[in-house]
């Protein structure tokens, strides 16, 4: 095929490195499904694999595979850079704010594609005959291949960043609100007699015309239909459709005075639509925003809420190592609908106004499921901490667990990777609260008796496994903050746990290393530690622990001779060399519960070194905190957030708070000022506030459990999680405390 010799070593190298990293593109990522994408990474991996065992082999067939694999490359160049630079286009043309962000970052992804797909392509098509079977001459040859994929790429991607059609709009929403205003507002039921049914509905409505072409106005009417048959009220959302505005509210009235039940009336006027494109794996995941927009096929619809409901923005990339699910995808939109297909094209992406007609005939707008967002008060703080500890207390089943997963609206839990640590941090983080729960001190001997079965021991020195009995090592990591609750919990449900705190705190003991560290694990069969890599957030939680053992928490334990000293190492360490890489001054891990052991030391065992440590590492959190003027949504202001891509997580943004009010008051007995502090924290607990599920927000959740008080993960996904209103509790109680909102 070419009379120059083709490298074997190099060549062979080189296709293992490509191949392997295919390989990995097509099997690693977390797409839901099958895609163009996968398929091609897919054939491209096998032809480096086969390209490299030929040129080890030797044989001249080498030079065929080589060629037909880079000819592949190319053509998946072309695919990737219209699915990428052609999406982030359309997002960018689309949104505001979050659209620039997301162009920058699809150009960003096309440059790492094409460094893997551009430069060893062009090398194997040139060195077996080039592109028209004969030596290139010189380097124009590569230069024109780069410039037509570009151009043909861009081109691609412009028609598709213009061609998704023009959206239609309703009309100002003050406007809108005075209409319904007008047309419903004398319509109050006046309070219920007994508690009312959810007012969610998972179905999909369908309106007499698709909305994205319908000339008038696309109303979606949400009630108890009262005359449904049943032993009690049906939730129902009926589509209407009118002329104007004032026609379709007034059909609405008409509705509601012949079928509606107790409970609250939601109101969503469709106010704009555009057609979805078909973009794709790359960027289709957020073709749709969490909480704000709903999706059409044709005239059936599912509502911004359903969708938020059904758990549709949690689909298309689940990041286990993250914690994350995240994203929409094409095939899972139109399951819920009821429509066959795989792509994006032919869907509709749609906005409401959404108004909540009140049993007294108020009317109010809401986003996310919340009405506006309003400046907390101490009162509001107050009460927010007491509905947390009820949800946790309300949480406990017999065994002394509390559910680790719960849906607010159709009840489902769960206790799937059930996590020791986050039972142990949820009962110190209740016993905190204490004074806000009169139940607060059963539920957590409840839970610290379950705690206390799951130690084994080997001569006094033992850790948590979990479950119980399990012949197993014991993380340092549940191990610990067992001790901490039990520790934290000890002044309110008195000592009749001493002798596990001693057993678990000897074991916390064994684990650490001569340079202050701490080892991951413990085998309680020999009371001997194991060796590994260090566990995230343990650490922390060791120095913690015995901290407190230490400390007042612990008066009246046996305390062995060689805790203080093991203190002092720890401490050196974690200030010292566990972070001393040239990132220090920008970024660190987790380290919140480092913060948490420095001010719990404050009264007896401070470390100067160690104490800043913390505080350098809120300061570099802050960074992350998304403020008035960070662009991003008006709800999502106070988040913790890498950007502005997907919704922020509350949990992250209450383990924030934590960490900053325990630095905040390590800097108010250092003198130093808090000033930013406050400001910070302050927007943070508004965040956490205004997310906070109330009983006055709550009329789509289940009325098999309670649900207020809790925090579902984020503005995409209704899931809550026991440790996500753990973090968020603890951030409003000591947080509130140093602003002065919580007495």
């Amino acid at each position: 095929m070419t009379e120059r010799p083709l490298p074997r070593a190099s060549l062979a190298c080189l296709a293992i490195i490509h191949a392997a990293l295919f390989s990995a593109a097509a099997v690693l990522l977390p797409w839901p499904h099958f895609s163009v994408f996968t398929g091609l990474a897919g054939l491209v991996a096998l032809g480096h694999w086969a390209t490299a065992v030929l040129a080890i082999a030797g044989s001249p067939k080498r030079a065929l595979s080589w060629r037909l694999t880079s000819l592949l490359s190319l053509g998946f160049l072309g695919y990737f850079s219209y699915a990428s630079i052609g999406s982030g286009l359309y997002i960018n043309a689309l949104y505001d704010g979050v659209g620039l962000a997301l162009l920058a970052a699809s150009i960003a992804a096309w440059c790492v594609g094409a460094l893997f797909l551009l430069p060893f392509s062009l090398w194997g098509v040139a060195a077996t005959g080039g592109f028209l079977r004969r030596p290139p001459r010189g380097p124009g040859g590569a230069a024109a291949v780069v410039v037509g994929v570009t151009l043909l790429a861009l081109s691609a991607a412009i028609h598709a960043s213009t061609a998704r059609g023009a959206p239609r709009i309703e009309g100002p929403e003050q406007a809108i609100d005075g209409v319904v205003g007008e047309v419903l507002g004398d319509l109050a039921l006046g309070a219920p007699a007994r508690a009312v049914p959810s007012l969610f509905v998972s179905a999909a409505s369908t309106c007499s015309e698709r909305p994205h072409a319908y000339a008038g106005t696309t109303l979606f009417l949400t009630y108890l239909d009262r005359t449904s048959g049943g032993k009690e009220p049906r939730a129902v959302s009926e589509c209407l459709q009118a002329a104007t505005l004032r026609e379709a509210t007034a059909a609405a009235r008409e509705r509601l005075v012949e079928k509606r039940g107790p409970g609250e009336v939601l109101i969503d006027v469709v106010t704009r639509s555009r057609e979805l494109p078909d973009a794709g794996m790359l960027l289709g995941a957020i073709v749709v925003l969490p909480g704000l927009e709903g999706v059409c096929s044709s005239a059936t619809c599912l509502l911004p809420w359903q969708l938020f409901g059904l758990d549709a923005f949690t689909e298309a990339a689940n990041i286990s190592a993250l914690q994350a699910e995240i994203g929409v995808t094409a095939p899972g939109l139109r399951k819920l609908l009821g429509v066959p297909g795989d792509r994006f094209a032919g869907l509709d992406a749609f906005r409401t106004r959404t108004l909540v007609l009140g049993r007294e005939g108020t009317l109010t707008p809401y986003r996310h499921l919340r009405p506006a967002r309003v400046e907390p008060t101490s009162e509001s703080v107050t009460q927010a901490i007491r509905d947390a500890a009820q949800f946790v207390v309300s949480s406990q089943v017999k065994d002394g667990r509390y559910r680790y997963t719960l849906q607010p609206f159709t009840g489902a839990t769960s206790f799937d990777n059930f996590s020791v640590p986050r039972q142990a941090g949820t009962t110190f983080a209740l016993c905190d609260a204490a004074r806000f729960n009169e139940k607060a001190k059963t539920s957590a001997k409840a839970s610290l008796a379950f705690l206390v079965t799951l130690v084994q021991s080997s001569d006094g020195v033992g850790g948590i496994v979990f479950p119980k009995g399990r012949a197993a090592l014991a993380g340092l990591g549940q191990s610990a903050l067992s001790t901490v609750a039990l520790l934290a919990c000890r002044e309110l449900v008195g000592k009749g746990n001493d002798a596990a705190i001693e057993t678990l705190g000897r074991g916390i003991l064994a684990t650490q290393r001569d340079d202050g560290s701490f080892r991951p694990s413990l085998d309680p069969r020999s009371g001997k530690a194991t060796d590994g890599k260090d566990a995230l957030y343990a650490s922390g939680q060791a120095v913690l622990a015995l901290v407190l053992w230490e400390g007042k928490a612990g008066d009246g334990l046996t305390r062995p001779p060689e805790l203080a000293k093991a203190i002092d190492k720890a401490m050196a360490y974690y200030a010292g060399p566990y972070w001393d890489i040239p990132l220090r001054d920008f970024f660190y891990l987790e380290e919140n519960w480092h913060c948490l052991a420095a001010r719990a030391a404050l009264d007896h065992h401070r470390n100067d070194a160690y104490e800043r440590f913390c505080i350098d590492y809120m300061t570099m959190k802050k960074r992350f905190i998304q403020r008035p003027d960070s662009g991003v949504d008006e709800d999502h202001v106070g988040a913790y957030a890498f950007g502005h891509v997907f919704p922020p997580h509350h949990a992250a943004a209450g383990g924030f708070a934590e960490g900053l009010a325990a630095a905040m008051a390590l800097k108010r007995v250092r003198g130093e000022s808090t000033a930013d502090d406050e400001v910070v924290i302050k927007l943070v607990l508004g965040l956490l506030v205004h997310h906070q599920w109330r009983e006055s927000s709550c009329f789509m959740c289940t009325r098999k459990l309670r649900i207020p008080g809790g925090f579902s993960e984020n503005a995409a996904s209704p899931t809550v999680r026991i440790d996500f209103v753990q973090h968020s509790m603890s951030a409003l109680l000591h947080g509130g405390e140093l602003v002065g909102w919580v007495q």
